[in-house]
């Protein structure tokens, strides 16, 4: 069974074409071009190629394609045109048995063949390649339509087609073939998953049936060379407003006055301790971005300000009350009926005076009441 992706072969640069298809180096789409002995074929058209098998060890010939065996198949393919462009050398076959069509690899990927990348590394023309199966009369009601692939998020049409594909463990999403493929080859074998749901066997395995290639190897994201040094040893430089340092902004001392000191929230910007004039025994700076933020988290016990409309507000009721005087307030029903009593008690009194005082020939004014009375008595 040929054995895919190891390679101890010589790299070719582009000028080299590969001897099946006649086409320059593209790794992504024909996978890498490999050399011996001035021979050059991509990795895909050697696993792919019908009469050709891995007999050498991976640091023999071409990723254990032995040389003789390659010439070989050559001389074979030769004799067959291409079902699709019409030129010899069509080496890859129909995996159906009863299908006579042979095809480049770049001419059956351009034509709608489909390309098992795993066990005997079949390929099937579009007539006879795997597609999946459609989904029953009655689950395909109680779905709802969406025309959208969720990787690119244009239009597609929602039918299983060799350019559209419906995923097994989210039974709603539909996708491009060409968007999974972009995203496999990007994530690579350990990073491969459902867009949606995250699944990875499920996924993985239905893919691999229909023909996605997925990269035994790191994500692509995680192979670029000093891809995350600025994350691991930040570039730092005094952000002063008036950095003094003689050596300027981007001297750094192990310990002194001219020692960068990181912001301790967020270790993002720096400072000179003398520029910053922080403590020599205890350097702690907070940059302005952080500073703003740990400030107004940290006043629990403050009272918060009040909204300046509603200070204007106040503060016009405030300067028109002192303006009009106060209104007169009606005096309690208690304390009215304390003032008659009291009235009541008064009068009684002046009506015994008057009493007295009439009873020894002293004359009372006849305006008073109790005169009056005094008087008819």
């Amino acid at each position: 069974m040929p054995k895919a992706g190891s390679s101890t072969s010589k790299l070719l640069s582009s000028e080299l074409l590969c001897v099946f298809c006649n086409e320059y180096e593209d790794e992504k789409r024909y996978g890498k071009l490999i050399s011996n002995d001035g021979i050059a074929a991509h990795n895909f058209c050697l696993l792919f190629s019908s009469g050709l098998a891995q007999k050498g060890e991976d640091n023999e010939g071409l990723d254990g394609f032995l040389i003789e065996d390659i010439l070989k198949e050559c001389k074979r393919c030769n004799k067959l045109k291409c079902s699709f462009c019409k030129v010899k050398g069509g080496s890859i076959g129909c995996g159906n048995s009863w299908c006579k069509k042979s095809y480049h690899y770049g001419c059956g990927k351009d034509n709608g063949a489909m390309f098992t990348y795993h066990g005997n590394y079949s390929s099937y023309c579009k007539k006879h390649s795997l597609v999946q199966e459609e989904l029953p009369a009655e689950e395909r009601k109680t779905l709802k339509p969406v025309d959208t692939c969720y990787i690119c998020y244009e239009n597609l049409n929602t039918t299983i087609s060799p350019t559209t594909i419906l995923a097994p463990c989210c039974t709603r999403a539909w996708y491009h073939r060409q968007c999974i493929e972009d995203m496999a080859y990007s994530a690579g074998l350990h990073y491969f998953k459902c867009p949606l749901c995250n699944n990875v066997d499920e996924w993985q395995a239905e893919m691999l049936r229909i023909g996605i290639y997925i990269p035994d190897r790191d994500a692509s994201w995680e192979l670029v060379p000093g891809a995350y040094n600025s994350l691991l040893q930040p570039n730092l430089e005094c952000v002063a407003d008036v950095c003094i340092c003689p050596q300027g902004r981007s001297e750094d001392e192990t310990d002194g006055e001219w020692e960068l000191i990181m912001c301790e929230t967020c270790g993002c910007q720096a400072v000179h301790t003398q520029c910053g004039k922080l403590k020599k025994k205890d350097k702690e700076w907070l940059c302005s971005m952080c500073r703003g933020t740990t400030s107004g988290s940290s006043k629990e016990n403050e009272v918060p300000h009040e909204p300046e409309t509603l200070r204007s507000e106040n503060k016009r009721q405030s300067s028109s009350s002192n303006s009009v005087p106060p209104k007169k307030t009606r005096p309690s029903k208690s304390r009215s009926k304390k003032k008659a009593l009291a009235k009541g008690v008064k009068t009684l009194d002046n009506y015994f005076t008057v009493t007295k005082q009439s009873s020894t020939g002293l004359t009372v004014s006849s305006d008073s009441q109790f005169n009056a009375r005094f008087q008819d008595g």
